[in-house]
């Protein structure tokens, strides 16, 4: 009995340290490699395959601050930034309690505002980047709801700035009546972008200058502006002309697109008769209109996940003069349908005579020899509405469209968009064989082999 009671106590005391020790080991291993498996159908809390092959490479050591305590973090947004540390020795992530250290962020404080719970900071130490907890979500403009996560764009944008030493920027075009396109500007923001308006009548473009947009013009240019625009195309420039119903008689930057760069843009509207060629904007009864994408390099991932950009009712329609001449290339990227016709009546009624069949909406010319583009759409692209509106509300691709053509034109290599995870409908779901397995396993299976086990211990027990 004593030799019993012995072996019994190192066998529990064993068990005990094995526990521990396996413990241990667990934790250790799962600090290093997260052991979750995501269930969510679109991958909540795994990093996507762009940004793991971009982290793959990232050697900049970077502090990332989360402004709260680990019992009070956003569970969502500090697993994604755990990932980051995980794909990335150089990245290190830590929660600052700001109650126990209210002098922290002081650093970070540059225009008077405040610091908020919850707040990420991204550090190199010369160069640093804050977000608050509302700007790593897309939100609902009209309820103020969370429905899209969307760390992964906002970091990996900040990893780039705060290892890169020169900054993009864009010019954006003023002085003929254009309009604000605010959302183009806000998404030029958080890649980077240093923004400024341009005055081609008393000013030049910059020699740094990446991107140069004209943005709905009614008032032509003139020939000395038309001139230092192809000077600094000439000089490997990136160019991208939006256009409307209210753009017309632009004779000089009509007959310059014409020319040198083979896109004709002519004073009529491209109407869209097929209606599964729409999409409408909930509760606002606007119908948009879907354009066809063509296969490009820049358009790839947006046919690969089937996603849609669309415009207002009405666009220009756009020729294509020409499929190269000498160095330049011009290249149809949106089209509409067989269906569409083209009027230049102003009720966009038929009257008869209109031109009917598929035509060009967007196109993008490309001089590869000078390793400039000019991108013109015949409408606004719907760049002047709220970005987080048209992507987690009606799902469209309009801005990641947008930012593929500026990297691509620009040469931005290193720089790519992730799509956003969206919190609605993001339930696990289990298909009725599924079910069946899981009772199985849990009602029938585990408990018979528990009483499978406990008859086996008594019948021993009793024939002792």
């Amino acid at each position: 009995m004593k030799k019993y009671r012995i072996t019994s106590l190192a066998m529990i005391l064993g068990s005990i340290a094995l526990v521990i020790a396996l413990n241990a080991f667990v934790t250790v291993l799962n600090n290093k490699f997260p052991l979750q498996i995501d269930f969510t159908t679109n991958k909540m809390f795994e990093l996507s395959d762009k940004t793991k092959e971009f982290l793959k490479d990232y050697d900049t050591p970077v502090d990332v601050y989360i402004l709260s305590g680990e019992s009070n973090q956003d569970e969502r947004v500090s697993s994604a930034l755990g990932g980051y540390s995980a794909a990335a020795p150089s990245i290190k992530v830590t929660n600052i309690n700001m109650a126990e250290n209210p002098t922290f962020g002081k650093k970070y404080v540059t225009d008077g505002t405040s610091l908020t719970a919850n707040s990420v900071i991204v550090d190199s130490g010369e160069r640093f980047k804050v977000y608050s907890l509302t700007e790593l979500y897309g939100v609902n403009a009209q309820t103020g709801q969370y429905t899209s996560l969307n760390v992964e764009n906002k970091m990996n944008a900040a990893l780039r700035y705060v290892s890169s030493e020169t900054d993009l920027k864009a010019c954006i075009v003023t002085g003929h009546n254009e309009i604000g396109v605010d959302g183009a500007r806000s998404k030029l923001k958080e890649e980077n972008y240093e923004i400024t308006d341009l005055n081609l009548l008393s000013e030049d473009i910059p020699e740094d200058a990446s991107l140069v947009i004209i943005a709905r013009p009614t008032a032509d240019l003139s020939s000395g502006e038309i001139s230092k625009l192809d000077a600094y195309l000439q000089g490997g420039g990136s160019l991208q002309c939006y256009f409307d119903a209210d753009s017309r008689a632009l004779n000089n930057l009509y007959t310059y697109l014409k020319s040198s760069w083979g896109i004709g843009v002519n004073d009529n509207s491209v109407i869209e008769t097929d209606m599964s060629q729409s999409v409408s904007l909930g509760g606002t009864g606007v119908a948009l209109v879907v354009p066809r994408i063509k296969e490009t390099e820049f358009t790839g991932s947006i046919l690969k996940n089937n996603r849609t950009v669309a415009y207002f009712p009405y666009s220009k329609q756009l020729t294509q003069e020409f499929e190269s001449n000498g160095s330049v290339t011009v290249t149809p990227v949106l089209t509409s349908s067989e269906s569409a016709y083209t009027t230049t009546n102003e009720l966009v009624e038929k009257v008869g005579g209109e031109e009917e069949g598929e035509f060009i909406v967007g196109a993008l010319s490309a001089d590869a020899a000078n390793g400039s583009s000019v991108y013109v759409s015949g409408n606004t692209m719907l760049l002047t509405l709220d970005a987080s509106m048209l992507t987690n509300e009606y799902g469209l691709a309009n801005y990641d469209y947008f930012m593929n053509l500026v990297n691509y034109t620009t040469g931005a290599d290193d720089t790519f968009l992730v799509d956003e995870k969206t919190l609605i409908n993001n339930a696990f779901t289990v298909s009725a064989s599924q079910i069946v397995v899981i009772f199985v396993i849990v009602v029938i299976l585990i408990p018979l082999i528990i009483l499978v086990c406990g008859l086996a211990v008594w019948i021993k027990r009793r024939n002792l």
